[in-house]
C-alpha cells in the first residue's frame, strides 16, 4: 500500500521536521504558501476546519449558556463534554488510521468535512425553527453537543493525520517552511477569522442566535471549499507519493 509504506518510511523524518521547524512572521508564511500551490490547498484544510468548527461551536455553546443560565451549571455541563470528548477520542483515533489505510488518503481527508455537513444540518435546522419552546432548546443543545463531539473526534481521528501525511511527499524546506507557514497562517486566520466574522454577524443581527442562517451561509460555503481543496490535494498527494516511490527503485 503506497499510502502506508509512505507514512512508515517518512515518520521520523517528519519528527524531525517538527524540532527544526522555524518561526516565520505572517507575511513571510504568506510569500512561502504562495508559491506552491500543494502547500496553498493544504493551508485551506487547515483555515477550513478552524473556520467551522468555530462557527458551530460558539453557536452551540451560546445555546448551552441559554439552557444553563447559572454558571456553575453550564461548567459542569461543558467538564463533562471533555470528559466525554476524551474518552471518545481514545477510542476512534486508533479506528482512524485504520480506515486511512484501507480507504485510501483521499477518504480520510473528506471524512471529517463531509461529517461536520451531515452532523450539523439538523442542529442548523432545530436552531432556525425557533428555540422559544424549552423542548426545541433542549433538543438544539443535544444536535449540537453531538455535532460539537463527533466533529473534534474526526478531527482527531482523520483529519490530523491526513494532515500530517500530506507533507511526507515534500522536499525537506518544503515540510520544514510549509508546515511552519501554514501553523501560523492557517491556524490565526482559522480562529482569529472565525471570531471577526462572527462579531460581525452579531452586529448585524444583534446576537448569535438572530444571525444563525447567515452562520450557516458561511458554514457551508466553508465546508464546500475544505472540500473542493482536499480533492485537489489528493491527485497530487498520490502523484507526489508515486513518483518518490519510483525514484526510490530507480
Amino acid at each position: 500500500d503506497v499510502i502506508a509504506s509512505a507514512s512508515e518510511e517518512n515518520a521520523g523524518k517528519l519528527t524531525t521536521t517538527k524540532k527544526k521547524k522555524p518561526k516565520m512572521s505572517m507575511v513571510e508564511s504568506a510569500k512561502f504558501l504562495a508559491g506552491s500551490k500543494y502547500l496553498r490547498l493544504i493551508s485551506i484544510l487547515v483555515i477550513g476546519y478552524g473556520l467551522s468548527i468555530n462557527f458551530t461551536e460558539i453557536l452551540w455553546k451560546s445555546l448551552v449558556k441559554k439552557k444553563y443560565p447559572n454558571a456553575l451549571d453550564y461548567q459542569r455541563f461543558m467538564g463533562n463534554f471533555s470528559s466525554v470528548l476524551g474518552f471518545s477520542t481514545c477510542i476512534v483515533i486508533f479506528l482512524g488510521v485504520q480506515v486511512i489505510r484501507i480507504l485510501g488518503w483521499r477518504a480520510g481527508a473528506l471524512a471529517t468535512p463531509s461529517a461536520m455537513a451531515v452532523l450539523a444540518l439538523p442542529f442548523f435546522a432545530c436552531v432556525l425553527l425557533g428555540l422559544d419552546n424549552p423542548m426545541n432548546l433542549h433538543i438544539a443543545v443535544v444536535l449540537g453537543t453531538i455535532q460539537s463531539l463527533l466533529s473534534k473526534t474526526a478531527k482527531y481521528a482523520m483529519f490530523d493525520p491526513t494532515t500530517q501525511m500530506a507533507y511526507i511527499p515534500l522536499d525537506d524546506e518544503s515540510k520544514v517552511k510549509g508546515k511552519a507557514a501554514i501553523d501560523v497562517l492557517g491556524s490565526r486566520i482559522g480562529k482569529s477569522g472565525g471570531s471577526f466574522i462572527l462579531q460581525g454577524l452579531v452586529l448585524a443581527f444583534g446576537n448569535i442566535i438572530n444571525a444563525a442562517p447567515a452562520v450557516m451561509i458561511v458554514f457551508y460555503s466553508v465546508l464546500l471549499a475544505w472540500i473542493a481543496a482536499a480533492n485537489q490535494l489528493s491527485g497530487l498527494f498520490a502523484d507526489k507519493t508515486a513518483k518518490n516511490e519510483a525514484q526510490k527503485k530507480d
